[in-house]
């Protein structure tokens, strides 16, 4: 087998292994991702990839790039993570940018294309995240101002520059990869509309019921494979760090309804929450995880890291699992343990 499973009741129960890149079972020496659940010490070992049968295929899952135009810091770490990405998995079929793209103006989203444009990755698809919608602070100067919003920019201004800068006809669609369902999510509206909003995911009924029809026609066609979803806010009281503020405002919805699909994988960002010392995957009736962040890595102080982090997702599709592979760019090393979800596809 590729993976051998922790011998933990809990990681049985939950239907997760917890894997070091290398490939090897974990013996129990510190804390990670579940209660009872631990794993040892990183070590060189741990830095190679796993010699296996390769994947079906393969896809990157990063969020929080954050390009501005006039941010260079923010241009060389996603220059380095796509880079990384591309040695890693040269052949990878999505690269999926989950929200915080830009800070919401049309010289972000061209200086991020312009960067796509000169280094090779896999096709792209995106998210919005509260960041994007950050064109309401912009003052006709270009500066920005959070305390009085720019009136003459709106929600609905900041969703049409998204679709137009990344081609889509609307914040939310489906894609089809190798006969795998991805869904993305987008929130719809900002403190524009209405000032309790915050920082979270408006999502609309329209889109609510779009997510429900779309989860039960993949039922319907394969209730064993799984199905990718993406939002850039996390549901509240989930992963470490989903406790201090609300995250989607129709968090109740969003949650019965994946609820009633164990098959899903929800991947978001937001937080920026370090994936290596805070737990960042959990297992509900669904998955949740979280890609942390590559502009910016914050610990569990909610604070930002004292030490130059950047971190995304290499994700290896099998016959009858998932494996999570969680990535630290600026060393350009693995974070152990990853994580294996298996699913029934028979």
């Amino acid at each position: 087998m590729f993976l051998s499973i922790i011998r933990s009741s809990l990681a049985v129960l939950l239907g997760l292994a917890l894997i070091n890149p290398a490939g090897e079972g974990i013996k129990s020496t510190r804390a990670s991702q579940h209660a009872s659940v631990q794993v040892a010490p990183q070590t060189a070992a741990a830095q190679v990839e796993p010699k296996t049968a390769a994947p079906l295929f393969s896809f990157s899952v990063m969020s929080d790039v954050h390009i501005l135009s006039s941010d260079s810091a923010s241009q060389l770490l996603l220059r380095q993570a796509l880079a990384d990405h591309h040695e890693l998995r040269p052949d990878s079929k999505l690269l999926v940018l989950n929200g915080d793209l830009t800070n919401g103006s049309e010289g972000d989203y061209r200086s991020l294309l312009a960067l796509l444009s000169r280094q090779p990755h896999a096709p792209v698809q995106a998210t919005m995240g509260n960041h994007d919608y950050y064109g309401v602070w912009r003052k006709p100067d270009g500066q920005m101002d959070y305390t009085k919003m720019n009136t003459s920019w709106t929600s609905r201004d900041a969703v049409a520059l998204f679709d137009r800068m990344m081609g889509y006809d609307k914040p939310y669609h489906e894609l089809v990869v190798e006969g795998y369902r991805f869904l993305f999510l987008s929130g719809e509206a900002y403190r524009d509309v209405d000032a309790s909003i915050n920082e979270d995911a408006y999502l609309s009924p329209a889109q609510l019921s779009w997510l429900s029809e779309r989860l039960t026609a993949a039922s319907s066609a394969d209730a064993g494979k799984p199905v990718f979803v993406f939002l850039h806010q996390p549901l509240p009281q989930t992963l470490d760090g989903t406790d201090t503020e609300l995250g989607v405002v129709q968090h109740k919805e969003l949650r019965a309804i994946l609820d009633a699909h164990p098959n899903v994988i929800l991947f978001s960002g937001h937080t920026h929450w370090n994936i290596e010392t805070t737990s960042q995957v959990k297992q509900l009736k669904f998955l949740a995880a979280s890609s942390a962040s590559i502009r910016e890595v914050w610990s569990a102080k909610n604070e930002p890291e004292t030490r130059l982090l950047s971190q995304s997702l290499v994700v290896d599709v099998y016959p009858e699992r998932v494996v999570i592979l969680r990535r630290e760019h600026t060393e350009k090393r693995w974070i152990e343990p990853s994580i294996a979800k298996g699913y029934d596809m028979k």
